[in-house]
């Protein structure tokens, strides 16, 4: 398919954003060449029937009777990629508020427009906006541009109050310098590369201190940086936690899921290093979140978070609120990732319930396409065979299982190796039968592996039947 940045462009517009762009394409006041119109319907066309097209193919559709000129349609495709870029500029442009009155405001101020001017500079201080760093770019950005302006309009000789624009600028780069930070000792891990944190020390120390101790975006990340750097000391977590309840509504919801998701990662080393009082925290985390509508209806619920919610709400024996939440949020998710997440989740729920006809019935219904689903998917049946004790069904599940591991390159190999382990626990279990000996020596060999899925539900299995 030729030309794929035209084509990538197009396929990225939305329902809305077609007929806005056609209506933009259409207007003469933005466009005075009609075969741009024409030429977008048709690769629109292209598109919607899934074609691969050419430059020839193309030329064909727009001009049947004339001879083939490449040239042309690269102009008419430059010309339409350039009027598309224009076009999500406006959008965009229109969507941030805060950056279309500095821009009019500046525009204004070079045409001395004076009391106009006035006014698009008081709307920038008086409107309401998020506080997150980039507002404070935005308001240093306008209160240079008013320091310019009234420059210009009185004399030299008078004294300029420099204290907004510092003020500004200051609280910015303290806020985007701390979120970097929280980034990067975040993925630190994961990250290739040595990244020195210049100026660390003190960018805490300043933090501290007012005027940047009322700062909300400031205390936030500075918190989410002391969870890090110090993360035996629960305080930073109880007072990050506070500034988020009391300050949520002044960032957009992207950046305000990306702090909670510090807050979970938080609890989630906590529960994996053994601490089970985090698993309640953790939970009571995602009720905030989900009671949060600016979070909840900006974008689709992540059907792995969907799936998160479900595990921990069951750990808690949560049975009832999980099966609310179920019924509730899974048309959070995109329409199709919902099958799925609701047969995979509801067969967990009939699992953790007792049910286990219930839940292997519901996990029959779907062939998973996602590998996370399989693979727990697969142990919920090789679980829910073992209580029915249904013996021949176990056995065959656990080989099938087995070779799934072997031959699925898109699992790592922790995951391989915890799951094999549940896999040769549980078969061991199920031919020790009643005989002490030889559970006493399973539970010894679980004890000693400790990599194995599922550890506390098979540490419980063993107990049951001593």
């Amino acid at each position: 398919m030729e030309n794929s940045k035209v084509t990538e462009l197009i396929k990225s517009f939305n329902q809305h954003e077609v007929k806005a762009f056609t209506a933009y394409i259409s207007s003469a006041y933005f466009n005075s060449d009609k075969r741009l119109r024409n030429t977008f319907d048709r690769i629109l066309g292209f598109n919607n029937e899934k074609k691969a097209w050419s430059r020839k193919d193309l030329h064909k559709e727009l001009f049947p009777q004339k001879k083939f000129s490449d040239q042309k349609i690269r102009y008419l495709l430059t010309d339409l990629c350039r009027h598309i870029e224009y076009f999500l500029s406006l959008r965009l442009l229109d969507a941030n508020k805060l950056i279309y009155r500095n821009i009019c405001a500046r525009a204004l101020s070079m045409r001395d427009c004076e009391k106009a001017y006035d006014f698009m500079h008081d709307s920038i201080l008086s409107s309401q906006h998020y506080r997150n760093a980039a507002f404070y770019f935005h308001l240093y950005d306008s209160a240079e541009n008013h320091l310019n302006y009234s420059g210009k309009k009185q004399s030299r000789k008078l004294k300029f109050d420099y204290s907004e624009t510092l003020t500004n600028i200051e609280i910015f780069y303290l806020a985007k310098k701390l979120q970097l930070f929280c980034e990067v000792i975040n993925l630190k891990n994961v990250l290739t590369g040595e990244y020195e944190l210049h100026l660390l020390d003190e960018i805490k120390n300043l933090s501290a201190k007012l005027p940047f101790s009322e700062i909300p975006v400031i205390q936030i990340y500075y918190h989410i940086l002391l969870t890090l750097t110090e993360p035996g000391k629960e305080k930073h977590l109880e007072q990050l936690e506070a500034l988020l309840k009391n300050h949520a509504n002044l960032f957009p919801p992207p950046e305000l899921s990306d702090m909670y998701q510090y807050v979970k990662n938080y609890c989630v080393k906590k529960i994996n290093q053994g601490d089970a009082a985090y698993q309640r925290r953790l939970f009571e985390i995602y009720k905030t979140m989900l009671a949060n509508r600016p979070l909840m209806y900006h974008d689709y619920l992540s059907q792995f978070e969907f799936k998160n919610i479900v595990s921990i709400s069951l750990r808690l024996d949560e049975k009832v609120w999980c099966k609310s939440f179920i019924s509730k949020y899974i048309n959070y998710l995109k329409p199709e990732e919902r099958k799925n997440a609701l047969i995979y989740n509801s067969a967990y729920l009939n699992f953790i319930s007792g049910d286990f006809k219930g839940a292997i019935r519901k996990l029959r219904e779907v062939e998973f396409t996602d590998v996370v689903y399989q693979l727990d998917a697969r142990v919920i049946l090789l679980k829910s065979y073992y209580e029915l004790d249904d013996i021949e069904t176990f056995f065959y599940h656990a080989s099938a299982f087995r070779l799934f591991l072997l031959r699925n390159r898109r699992i790592s190999e922790y995951q391989k190796t915890i799951n094999r382990n549940l896999i040769k626990f549980l078969t061991k279990i199920v031919r020790a039968g009643t005989r002490q000996s030889k559970l006493l020596k399973v539970k010894k060999e679980i004890s000693a592996e400790k990599n194995v899925a599922d550890l506390k539900w098979l540490e419980e299995k063993v107990e049951i039947l001593m």
